[in-house]
């Protein structure tokens, strides 16, 4: 799940995730999926999906979540986006897979393993649901079907929710 806009947070801390992160090319069909949507529209420098939301996080913790990405294998998969989803409780458009690769739920779960082996304390979502948010706050689903997007996926990154007034921006801190 994508994270949310940030909260007043105290001094040193910060509200981080992991995620995937788009080239430009598959940026900008993205970007075309949002052409007919009315909502509040993601901008294309956040395009982005979520492996792991750690939620605040204290700012001397970094070294370590820095850690945990370099130990990671880089990531080198094709993700086929090909379908429309939303979570209806938040009002949110998302571009989605039929099929999800074992080797993304491969890489998330050990991403997973290994910020609790680093004594990273975070929230794991129930079900890990990839996804990339087009928009929120829509009330109507798109009619019509996309032509599947082909992401060759190598890019993974430890990145902040940063606090804008009316807008959420997400600030890549370390990339793999």
């Amino acid at each position: 799940m994508s994270p949310a806009p940030s909260e007043p947070r105290g001094p040193g801390r910060h509200r981080l995730f992991y995620a995937l992160w788009p080239d430009a090319l598959v940026t900008e069909k993205l970007e075309g999926l949002q052409a007919d949507v009315a909502g509040k529209k993601t901008q294309r420098q956040d395009f982005h999906l979520t492996l792991a939301f750690l939620g605040e996080q204290p700012a001397q913790a970094l070294p370590v979540l820095e850690s945990v990405l370099n130990r990671l294998s880089r990531p080198d998969m094709t993700l086929v986006l090909d379908r429309y989803g939303c979570f209806k409780r938040l009002d949110l458009l998302w571009a989605g897979m039929s099929s999800v690769p074992q080797a993304l739920f491969d890489l998330q779960l050990s991403l997973s393993m290994a910020l609790r082996a680093s004594g990273i304390d975070f929230k794991q979502e129930t079900a890990f649901r990839p996804h990339i948010t087009l928009a929120r706050k829509v009330k109507t689903m798109p009619e019509a079907d996309f032509s599947p997007i082909v992401w060759s996926a190598y890019s993974l990154v430890l990145a902040r929710s940063e606090s804008m007034p009316g807008e959420g921006r997400y600030r890549i801190l370390a990339s793999r």
